[in-house]
């Protein structure tokens, strides 16, 4: 790089000396004798001309008055708080040799930036090296080349070096998830779907559905007027469902109506019973009906619009269908991009607008959901963000509710913000753990102790700050859904505090006192995690897909330690019986989702090898 920097200087060229034709005297012809007593011109006058000083600034050619140039802001702009902006440069008036000089300098300046110093790449090499607990409480910004999701999947559990590549050929997840599921024939879907719509749609059906979508649905992502969706499905009773985004929205609200279930409920031995019955034919034509009318939907970008791609999604995790749900969520997602409740929310708060806050407090709240949906399942999937954004979440908190909550909605709401503050620690563990990874592995793992304790702590004080209702020190087995989730997100954040430690000491032997400390944590907090989401292994809800990846990630952990021949000294009690549990999990799913089916013989196989069998 040296070289090539001299090499551009040293082709710098020597300014021009002005041409004979550009002097008054031509050589070897005497001038006259009035034109010698004058004084004679400075040199280079004809070739150089004078030039007027530097512009003045846009704020002071506007005042008028005399711009100082200072940089980066003139005295005036800098006093009164304005933004100095110098229009660009008029080179017309400069002379050759200047203008040669300014080519080569901008030449020179391409280069530097083309070709970063190796100071500077030492100097981002240190930044990392001194990164400290300090930072960990600072909004989350994303890796220079995103964030690798894949480091934390069950296909990365599998490829450990202690399995020994013998799943290699099974790590395609989304070839497992094209596995597709034949629902039962019926007459219903096999009829024309607004026939059924005409026919069968009685006002007692959309109350029932209603109600059933706003006791099991609603609360986990309270993002909809509930007055407003009610007026919606009066609208529809009396003229019959439309082609618009209302209708559209009332349509999902019935879909999901028509499969939502209490958390407690009774379960058959297998998904498919579900699948087959008749509630699931209704929601499919509901869905259907939906989607005929969410593309007239693709041009707008209002909350309702959102709100659609958003329970659209739902509906699909719903069935076990993440790579489908991800692109509504996607939809969704991007059109709440286009939101301007920053804006508003000043414009409201001067103006005292209650209708305006009204529309900030829907859009914060749609936006926040969308942006949760949307990187959860990605995250699982591994797939790459398109824009979106990968682990940065705003600054504040969706702002609530302007008018009095009832104990639901309050109950929902207070959910909702619990969710989103949990979320945002989870994101400080993994950006720390994208920090520190380098090619799958964690070669500074030592250093990260200190920002596990700091992790650890911040997770102390969440618990601390939930109010009664959420309460974790109450038994599991009095949990709602919601209290549930609640748990499960808990365990995603310190199931991913250990994950380093268990990574380096199951397949490379990372031992000491300090380290076994934390690898015996995340052993032990993945016999805990299926332990405490046992309640929910057969329930269906949108979450339950992740539910599923996040148990049989623990179970698989746990055989790799059973396998390793580094840390049978700190295997948990109860390994067995939890992925034990696990299978009997996947095996009440397996005949729905496909990479339950793969996942259930790998667990299987695994326990075989150790002399178990069921």
């Amino acid at each position: 790089m040296t070289t090539s920097l001299q090499h551009l200087l040293q082709n710098v060229v020597e300014p021009e000396s002005p041409t004979p034709e550009a002097n008054s005297t031509v050589p070897g012809v005497s001038a006259p004798a009035s034109t010698s007593r004058k004084r004679p011109a400075p040199r280079g006058t004809a070739a150089y001309p004078r030039r007027r000083a530097v512009k003045a600034c846009e704020t002071c050619r506007s005042r008028r008055t005399r711009c100082d140039n200072k940089k980066p802001s003139c005295s005036f702009c800098e006093k009164v708080g304005a933004k100095c902006v110098t229009g660009p440069t008029d080179f017309s008036s400069f002379d050759p040799a200047s203008l040669v000089i300014i080519e080569r300098l901008d030449r020179i300046e391409q280069f530097l930036r083309s070709e970063p110093s190796d100071e500077s790449t030492a100097k981002e090499s240190t930044r990392k090296e001194q990164d400290s607990p300090a930072n960990i409480d600072s909004p989350v910004s994303n890796p220079p080349n995103g964030p690798d999701f894949s480091t934390f999947t069950i296909e990365t559990v599998l490829s450990w070096p202690v399995f020994q590549n013998r799943f290699d050929s099974r790590l395609d997840l989304k070839a497992l998830l094209n596995h597709e599921v034949l629902d039962a024939p019926s007459a219903i879907v096999n009829s024309p779907i607004e026939n059924f719509l005409a026919k069968d749609l009685e006002p007692g059906a959309y109350t029932r559905l209603l109600n059933t979508f706003l006791k099991h649905v609603h609360p986990a992502n309270p993002i909809l007027d509930v007055s407003l969706l009610c007026q919606y499905v009066q609208q529809a009773c009396i003229n019959g469902i439309q082609w618009d985004a209302p209708s559209c929205l009332v349509l999902l609200v019935c879909a999901l109506g028509s499969i939502a279930e209490a958390f407690h409920s009774q379960h058959q031995s297998n998904s498919m019973f579900s699948r087959n019955s008749s509630s699931f034919i209704m929601a499919r034509s509901y869905f259907e009906a939906s989607q005929k009318r969410i593309g007239l939907l693709l041009s707008r970008n209002g909350i309702l619009e959102a709100q659609c791609f958003f329970y659209s999604g739902v509906y699909l995790m719903t069935l076990q269908q993440p790579m489908a749900a991800w692109r509504f969520f996607v939809q969704a997602a991007a059109i709440s991009q286009g939101f301007d409740f920053p804006r508003k929310y000043q414009q409201s708060e001067n103006k005292g607008l209650t209708g305006a806050r009204h529309d900030r407090v829907s859009q914060e709240s749609v936006y926040w959901t969308c942006l949760k949906s949307e990187l959860e399942v990605r995250m699982e999937l591994s797939l790459p963000g398109f824009g979106l954004q990968d682990l940065s979440y705003p600054t504040s908190f969706p702002s609530p509710p302007l008018e009095n909550l009832e104990e639901d909605a309050a109950r929902a709401w207070y959910y909702y913000l619990a969710e989103i503050a949990l979320r945002r620690l989870a994101n400080r563990v993994l950006y720390n753990l994208f920090q520190n990874q380098e090619e799958g592995r964690f070669p500074r793992i030592s250093l990260m102790v200190d920002s596990v304790i700091a992790f650890e702590k911040q997770a102390a004080d969440w618990m601390t700050s939930l109010p009664p209702m959420f309460s974790l020190a109450t038994p599991e087995a009095e949990d709602d859904v919601l209290k549930f989730v609640l748990r499960g997100h808990l365990l995603d954040c310190y199931e991913w505090m250990y994950f380093p430690f268990m990574l380096e000491a199951i397949n490379y032997n990372r031992r000491d006192p300090l380290l076994d400390e934390y690898t015996t944590k995340g052993l032990a907090m993945s016999v805990e995690r299926i332990h405490k989401n046992k309640p929910g292994f057969y329930h269906r809800h949108h979450g339950a897909w992740l539910m599923l990846r996040s148990c049989t990630r623990s179970a698989l952990i746990l055989l790799a330690a059973s396998h390793s021949e580094y840390v049978q000294d700190l295997v948990p009690e109860g390994w067995k019986e939890a992925v034990f549990s696990t299978m009997d999990m996947l095996r009440f799913w397996e005949d729905e989702v496909g990479d339950a089916r793969d996942r259930l013989q790998i667990l299987t196989e695994l326990m075989s090898d150790l002399g178990y069998r069921m």
